[in-house]
């Protein structure tokens, strides 16, 4: 939608080089957006996480399975090995990101005796209902960034179309015909 719209203005500003500009620089922004916001592993590793607690493992199991699952992810290698030697309050403490929290509510529900799989969920849960908050105030917003391409691009040609006619019959009445 925004290279269409940066397409159009680049048309219409400077024809057919400012629209191919226009979606050049479009496919740009979004390059960038996308290099930007790094997708995030939370999710599928809880998820692994919990797999794993469900069917019994120790926790420690578990986190050296969650990295061996995400071998790209150091962080995860490290925290698996740092529980395995430290336990898991010690590998909390070295954690940064996401997966501090994860390790520290981990060890604390292990030091309460809380059920290990319930406070996964939890945590899923959780992520799920952060994702649904910020869909739903993207969308919330739509009509506000709708605004401004309707304004640019279909109010103009709605007035010309509306306003065209009565105004050519206003000039030809006060100066005559027009031929």
């Amino acid at each position: 939608m925004k290279a269409i719209v940066s397409g159009s203005i680049g048309l219409a500003l400077a024809g057919l080089p400012g629209a191919v500009l226009g979606i050049c620089v479009s496919a740009g922004f979004a390059f960038w957006h996308r290099l930007r916001k790094r997708p995030t592993l939370l999710r599928p590793v809880l998820i692994v996480l919990l797999i794993e607690l469900r069917s019994g493992r120790s926790v420690l199991g578990a986190l050296q399975t969650v990295a061996a699952a995400f071998p790209g992810q150091t962080e995860m290698t490290l925290a698996a090995r740092v529980a395995t030697i430290s336990g898991l309050s010690q590998a909390a403490l070295l954690m940064t990101g996401e997966m501090k929290g994860v390790l520290s509510q981990l060890a604390r529900a292990q030091k309460s005796g809380a059920a290990l799989g319930d406070t996964v969920r939890s945590m899923i849960e959780a992520d799920i209902a952060a994702e649904k908050a910020i869909r739903v105030a993207r969308s919330r917003s739509m009509p506000v960034r709708l605004l401004l391409p309707i304004t640019l691009l279909l109010l103009p040609g709605l007035v010309l179309l509306l306003y065209a006619p009565s105004m050519l019959r206003l000039f030809e009445d006060l100066s005559g015909p027009l031929t």
